[in-house]
Formats: C-alpha cells, sequence, structure tokens
C-alpha cells in the first residue's frame, strides 16, 4: 500500500505511485464568446505509475484536451493537476523540466521530422535541453533508437524521408525516449499505419510499459487496440469521465458502449458469448492466442471436446 508524501490542498493526497493527479480539473474553450465550449467538466483521476491507461470516446468527448494539459501545452483553467509531483496549476512551472520527464507523441509524429539525418532528428530535442557534449547527445540517441527496434548503424545517416512509415514514426518516438520521460502520451499512435506497422508500435510500446516501467497514456479511436493493450480504459463523454473500468469489465457493457457510438472489440464480443455460455476465461485474456490458450485449457485441451 502507497504511503502518502504529502497533503497538497484539501482535495489532493500525493503518494509515492501517483504519476498524475486530476480534482475538478474544468477546460473552457472561447470563454464569453458566441464559440463557448466546455471541453472538460469536473475531472476526476489519478494514474499510478507504471499504468497503461487508454482514454477513448467520440471526437469532441475532452479525451486531446486533457492530455495536452499532462505536459502543459493547455494550462490549467480551474481545478487541480498534479504531475510527477509538480501542480500545473501553480503559478511557476518549469516546463523544460516537466516536458523532459513527459513525452508527448502526437498523431502522425513523422510530419515533425526534419533533420538531413536520422541520429540529428533524435537529437534534436536532446541539444534544446542542454545537453550540449555532441558525444553525450549521440550516445543519448543511439541508445533510444535501439530502444525502439532499429539498427543504429544502419540508420543513422538516412534521411527519414527515405524511411518506410513504421520506421519514421518509431525515429519520431526514439526523439522522445531519448529525454528518458517517466509518462509517455500518445494520441492515436497508430493512425495511417498499416496493420503489420500497428502491430510493432503497439508491441513496442507496451515493452516500454512493462520492461521499462514507462507511464503511458495511449488517446485512440481503435478499441481492438484498446483491448488488448491497455490495463485500464477510461471514457470521456461531453467533457467528463463516465467510465474508468479494466478492459474486460468495460466491454461487458455491450449496450452502454454502443450507445456512445463506440465499438466492442472482437475478442471482447467473443469473451462476452463465451460468458453468456457458461465458459468464464482470466480477464487477462485478450488476444486471440491468449483466448485461444484459456478455451483450450477450459475443454481440456481439445480443441473439438
Amino acid at each position: 500500500m502507497s504511503k502518502p508524501i504529502r497533503q497538497v490542498s484539501d482535495n489532493i493526497t500525493l503518494d509515492e505511485n501517483a504519476a498524475i493527479s486530476a480534482r475538478n480539473l474544468n477546460f473552457i474553450y472561447n470563454a464569453k464568446s458566441p464559440f463557448f465550449k466546455q471541453a472538460l467538466k469536473d475531472v476526476t483521476l489519478t494514474v499510478n505509475r507504471g499504468e497503461f491507461v487508454a482514454i477513448v470516446g467520440h471526437t469532441g468527448s475532452g479525451k486531446s484536451t486533457f492530455v495536452q494539459h499532462l505536459n502543459a501545452l493547455i494550462r490549467v483553467q480551474s481545478g487541480e493537476l498534479y504531475v510527477l509531483n509538480r501542480n500545473l496549476g501553480g503559478k511557476k512551472v518549469d516546463l523544460k523540466d516537466l516536458r523532459g520527464d513527459v513525452g508527448m507523441v502526437f498523431q502522425y509524429p513523422e510530419y515533425q521530422l526534419f533533420a538531413d539525418t536520422v541520429i540529428d532528428d533524435v537529437c534534436f530535442g536532446l541539444k534544446n535541453f542542454g545537453v550540449k557534449d555532441k558525444e553525450e547527445r549521440e550516445s543519448m540517441a543511439k541508445t533510444a533508437i535501439e530502444l525502439v527496434g532499429l539498427e543504429f548503424d544502419k540508420v543513422k545517416n538516412k534521411s527519414p524521408f527515405d524511411l518506410s512509415g513504421g520506421e519514421k514514426r518509431r525515429v519520431a518516438l526514439a526523439g522522445v525516449l531519448a529525454m528518458n520521460p517517466k509518462i509517455l502520451v500518445l494520441d492515436e499512435p497508430t493512425a495511417g499505419l498499416d496493420p503489420r506497422g500497428k502491430k510493432e508500435i503497439l508491441s513496442l510500446v507496451s515493452s516500454l510499459n512493462k520492461n521499462q516501467g514507462i507511464t503511458v497514456v495511449m488517446v485512440s479511436h481503435d478499441m481492438n487496440e484498446v483491448y488488448e493493450n491497455a490495463n485500464r480504459i477510461i471514457v470521456f463523454k461531453n467533457g467528463e469521465i463516465v467510465y474508468d473500468k479494466s478492459p474486460r469489465d468495460l466491454f461487458r457493457m455491450e449496450e452502454e458502449i454502443v450507445s456512445m457510438n463506440l465499438e466492442i472489440p472482437h475478442m471482447a464480443k467473443f469473451a462476452n458469448v463465451l460468458e453468456r455460455n457458461g465458459y468464464v476465461i482470466p480477464s487477462d485474456c485478450k488476444t486471440v492466442e491468449q483466448v485461444l490458450g484459456a478455451v483450450l485449457k477450459l475443454k481440456g485441451g481439445n480443441v473439438n471436446a
């Protein structure tokens, strides 16, 4: 059980496990104008260190507005938000320090690639964040490039624009990982990729979460991706959190999810059918291979039983 670090307000006590703590967070676009829109309404949640959290909801639900608060791209208007024990609603926020710890990967991040070579692109952020020694920058870049599964010597001097879509996405991710972030925020990380590229990127992100301990917050519209990779799903609707559940528990609620114009993942549908017929499989069985293995185990290993 985590021990409280300190009481930071009447509403929030930070503890050693908390990566993100929000309480009654509100945000309004175009206040006092005919285009007024309340994008966030009293959002309250805590994300613990090491979690893989997916944030979903229809267009305009507030999910992107929320995640852009996490590294102060959008500043707190009202309510409270603490990220890695920093008060982002305070008057003084060290943005460089915060953005080193909270890495943001936007939709189509390869569009942000610009340097002549892969290594120059990955080193760009390091240089801006004060790593002055060239050898140190390149060593950190090498570690990040290899971490995303690319061969350093093979790609370092290539133009990023000569790489495949999936490789470009990996280079963009390496540029963020070079800063050694504690939190990785991903906005539609597989948008525009083919099925193989999607699987590779999600496998990479899952590995970073499990093996490196990086807290992952992923915005996605693909419920199959969300179901198979996240260990917790937060559903936004009209600026509010309407559900905060494990993937298995959430997608048992088929009627409620469909009513919000969200899809039921294929394997969740299959698991629901199995359960209705008396076959309850473990909640962490979410991929085709895992579900098949669980079904075979229930049937004593004989698929025809």
